[in-house]
């Protein structure tokens, strides 16, 4: 009797263990976690990392999924499409074809491989896409900063530092149907639309996320206007070209520049005192390694986040110095 009782209790408790883990899933909303015996062990994970493209940001973003995911004992292959939107596509096909546990993308400025996307849900790999999230919704999960409220808070310190208005330049990254950089410059637009005193003055060239691109976008803009108060530029390194070709325009004086990403040179200007004034904290090392935490959980069978802003302060004067040594990018 006493052995049926014990029987009984244990099979209720494993009942209640069981919907207490069912109502935590529902209440976190996350995709069905795999099996438990479809999780590999750690030392067996393989993960494919496919980058659309490398250099500064993304390759620290690269840097930083490895180093995660190795520090966990996976084998990571990590893979340079160049730029190439066809490439990147194969790479992620190779992926799934050699059956790695999962794939976690940095599409940079590309907007979707939704074919990729549904062979990789259809192998039952999990993908996790970070900084760049994709139109179509057939992912696991993203983690990544809200770009537009990166702007706008850079457009409100605009702001507050010119209370009377004045001529705003906007340099872009491109291609145009970049959203991350869309995203930007929108927030900063609507921050300086709503101050009322500001023209805003877009550059028609591209500067392809390059210091030599924000160079040449910015001697294009000031041989157009006598005057230019502030300049914002989609990422930090087009900044740079652009303090320069106002230097070497003799026009320092006259303005400061803003970015975003947060990439130490910058951080390092701001403490300078110079006319770098301002950054957006977009992290490629804190993003890759988040990244790599939420495949972890994934992997595991765990609760996870099928969405996660990153935390993305700007970084001025005021702050800078908490920040001394973020966005190394190796």
């Amino acid at each position: 009797m006493k052995s049926r009782k014990l029987v009984s209790l244990a099979l209720v408790a494993l009942l209640l263990i069981g919907s207490i883990s069912i109502m935590a899933g529902c209440a976190n909303e996350t995709p069905p976690a795999p099996p438990p015996g479809q999780v590999p062990a750690a030392e067996n994970i393989v993960v494919g990392m496919a980058n659309l493209a490398l250099g500064d940001y993304f390759t620290g973003m690269r840097n930083a999924v490895v180093n995660a995911g190795e520090a966990l004992g996976w084998t990571v292959h990590a893979t340079n499409a160049d730029g190439d939107d066809a490439q990147l596509v194969a790479h992620v096909e190779n992926f799934i074809a050699q059956g790695v546990d999962g794939i976690i993308i940095s599409g940079a400025w590309f907007n979707d491989i939704p074919a990729a996307l549904d062979a990789a849900e259809d192998a039952g790999i999990p993908v996790v896409l970070v900084d760049r999230m994709f139109d179509s919704q057939n992912f696991t999960a993203w983690v990544g900063p809200d770009n537009e409220f990166m702007g706008q808070q850079v457009g409100e310190y605009i702001v507050s530092q010119l209370p009377q208005g004045g001529t705003a330049v906007i340099i872009r990254g491109g291609p145009p149907e970049n959203t991350i950089g869309i995203n930007r410059t929108a927030g900063v637009t609507a921050a300086l639309t709503a101050a009322g005193n500001f023209n805003i003055e877009v550059s028609p060239d591209f500067a392809g996320w390059s210091t030599d691109g924000g160079k040449e976008a910015m001697e294009n803009m000031l041989a157009r206007f006598p005057q230019i108060d502030v300049v914002f530029t989609e990422n930090d390194s087009m900044a740079f070209g652009a303090q320069s070709a106002a230097a070497d325009a003799g026009r320092s004086d006259e303005m400061f520049f803003t970015g975003i990403d947060g990439a130490n040179p910058a951080i390092l200007a701001i403490l300078e005192g110079g006319n770098f004034r301002a950054t957006g904290h977009n992290d490629a090392n804190v993003i890759g390694a988040e990244g790599v935490a939420v495949m972890a959980r994934i992997l595991a069978g765990e609760p996870f986040e099928r969405i996660t802003v990153m935390y993305s302060p700007i970084i001025t004067s005021a702050n800078a110095e908490q920040f001394r040594n973020a966005g190394i990018w190796e």
